[in-house]
């Protein structure tokens, strides 16, 4: 009933167009007048029976104008041209009717071929403009920071996936209150919180893939102001294939926010020490290993060997690794062993042909390691010195050790397995291995570490405990740190202690007040609880203890240093000392013999423990609350 109604509607209207084409042509012809109208109205009928059954040839009746085309356009001019020598043949050879001007059959011609052809253009623009206005209310609309290339091509990806872009903002003075793509340019990012007031935007879309993490930290404040969520490409290898989707788009998070960029290494000398020789990577379920297994197979190895004594995350690293393209050209075995198990060590060693070992497994959480005084050394010290005899007689040539910041003038037992590991690695001596060191501090989103442990507590207690208000700590990417690992490895000689200069230390603070914007929490709904410094910790790590030279290197930001070394007869009497303490379980015994080995150490006896923790000499009590809103930035 509806198709035929709207068949109806659509030929009335295109008889209207003829009739109104044919009274102008006679109109024009004889200058507004209209003498002889009985000619005109005899011949109207017999015009458009020749229109209409013209039309009706070329299938002119359809009302689907939405999808007007060229195709349309010929038939319209077929009909047409069709109709009109239809009409002058049977008006003057069949019914020899000859009054009907010639002049006004070409000029109704050219005016209906307009008609009928500018109604099916306008009537497409109209239903055009209506779904566009009705999809766009269907979309989000977000406000595009940049109005560069990112900016543009981010523009045109937009309606597809179901956004639509209300504003632009950008720094360049040019760019102000021009058009990009027809949206505009309304304002610097520094005035977003008025445009998101004028445009009222769902979201902010940062699409200035060049921005350094400086800038990224200066846009991101001006984000966060606005209290809505924001996103960002992440970097220019994005724009490589000339496009940017909208799933390219991620949240900016606290890497981005470091407050440097992460360091770029040349690793191609990597690839000369490790393609073709079989590796082994210790603790390689860990983050750290993970990231260096992933790594290691990009240069080629001849076998990769995952060792560690967790089944489960070990199993989920031969499900990531195997999903990997290098899984088809490089061997990788994932193997079940406990680093102070010489034997089984030894085992995998041999049956694997080892040639370098990448050695990042430890006890490393700080307070755990307080309590479990014997286990550490047992696994941080004397698994070392087992793994590294055990290489040493196997005929490896390459052993790295991971060593951390917290092994510089330690405040904690953890710190202080780490100084015995890098005295050992400096003193044993080796005709044939070439062992080193790799010194770096906190890595970002490994496991156990404060920035997951924070977003933990945002998302599930709506509080973020802080130890100290001043505690400060140097923070490095996963892949960042391993990039140091690998470059390390490379260019590092016998006793070598590689650092990372990581520029300044981040306030811990700090860091919970972004976490907090970036969760897209109100401010005012989280709390920073300070709890007190716990046994081990100090406010600030350092790289470098004083008496330790600072030697450049080949590799931009990575300094070399040479550790005292001791005598390594004396180091291995002080060692047994050591495992013959670690046996009796007395805590306060095994502290003394490493504060023997580790002067540094910052530990007295039982009795000076009892002073009151380090927050309490500040006139902040410990379990205070701070409010997010009243903490200034």
């Amino acid at each position: 009933m509806f198709v035929h109604q709207r068949r109806v509607l659509i030929v009335f209207i295109q008889v209207a167009l003829i009739l109104l084409s044919s009274t102008l042509a006679w109109l024009f012809r004889f200058d507004f007048q209209f003498p002889q109208a009985t000619i005109f109205l005899l011949a109207m009928p017999l015009l458009l029976a020749m229109r209409l059954a013209a039309m009706a040839r070329y299938h002119l009746f359809h009302g689907y104008w939405r999808y007007t085309g060229l195709s349309d356009a010929l038939d319209i001019l077929k009909a047409v041209g069709l109709g009109s020598v239809g009409f002058v043949v049977v008006e003057r050879w069949v019914l020899r009717i000859g009054a009907f001007p010639y002049a006004v059959c070409c000029m109704e011609a050219i005016l209906t071929a307009l008609a009928l052809g500018g109604a099916r253009v306008l009537s497409r623009a109209f239903l055009h403009r209506v779904e566009h206005h009705a999809t766009q209310m269907r979309m989000r609309p977000v406000v595009v920071i940049g109005a560069g290339a990112g900016g543009s091509m981010l523009l045109q990806e937009l309606p597809r996936s179901g956004y639509i872009a209300c504003a632009l903002v950008d720094d360049d003075p040019a760019k102000q209150g021009v058009r990009l793509q027809d949206v505009k340019v309304a304002g610097t990012i520094a005035d977003l919180p008025e445009v998101v007031r004028r445009y009222r935007p769902q979201e902010l879309m940062i699409a200035i893939p060049s921005a350094t993490r400086e800038e990224l930290r200066r846009i991101a404040e001006h984000c966060q102001r606005t209290g809505l969520r924001f996103r960002t490409i992440p970097g220019m290898a994005d724009l490589l294939d000339g496009t940017v989707t909208v799933a390219q788009l991620r949240d900016v998070n606290l890497e981005d926010l470091l407050g440097r960029d992460p360091v770029a290494f040349d690793l191609e000398p990597v690839r000369q020490r490790i393609a073709g020789r079989s590796v082994m990577v210790t603790g390689a379920a860990g983050s750290i290993g993970t990231e260096l297994c992933n790594q290691l197979l990009r240069y080629n190895p001849a076998k990769l060997v995952c060792v560690d004594q967790a089944e489960t995350p070990l199993f989920y690293l031969q499900q990531s690794l195997g999903g990997s393209g290098a899984k088809s050209t490089v061997e990788t075995a994932y193997c079940m062993g406990d680093i102070t198990d010489g034997a089984r060590m030894r085992e995998l060693i041999q049956e694997h042909d080892v040639r370098a070992i990448f050695h990042a497994a430890a006890y490393k959480h700080v307070p755990m390691v307080e309590e479990n005084l014997s286990e550490a050394v047992k696994n941080n010290v004397f698994g070392l010195l087992t793994l590294m005899e055990v290489a040493d007689q196997m005929g490896c040539e390459d052993f790295l050790l991971i060593s951390s910041d917290k092994a510089v003038t330690p405040t904690s037992f953890m710190g202080c397995t780490k100084r015995i590991g890098e005295l050992i690695v400096a003193s044993r001596p080796s005709s044939r291995m070439r062992c080193v060191s790799v010194r770096f501090g906190n890595v970002l989103g490994s496991q156990g570490s404060v920035v997951p442990l924070f977003q933990e507590q945002i998302r599930c207690e709506r509080q973020i405990t802080v130890t100290h208000p001043d505690v400060t700590r140097y923070f490095m990417t996963v892949p960042e740190a391993v990039s140091l690992v690998l470059q390390a490895f490379s260019i590092g000689n016998k006793g070598d202690i590689l650092v990372l200069d990581m520029g300044k230390p981040v306030l811990i603070l700090d860091m919970a007040r972004t976490l907090i914007r970036l969760s897209g929490v109100p401010a005012h709904k989280v709390k920073i609880v300070f709890t007190g410094l716990r046994p081990g910790e100090k406010l600030n790590e350092d790289l470098f203890y004083d008496f330790e030279g600072r030697l450049a290197t080949g590799a931009e930001k990575v300094l070399r240093t040479r550790s005292r070394t001791l005598n390594w007869a004396e180091l291995q009497a002080q060692l047994r000392a050591l495992r013959a303490e670690s046996a009796t379980g007395v805590d306060t015994r095994i502290r003394a013999k490493v504060k023997e080995i580790v002067p540094q150490y910052q530990w007295s006896p039982i009795e000076d423990m009892q002073k009151k923790p380090v927050l309490a000499m500040r006139e902040a009590p410990i379990n205070c609350v701070a409010e997010l809103s009243n903490a200034s930035d």
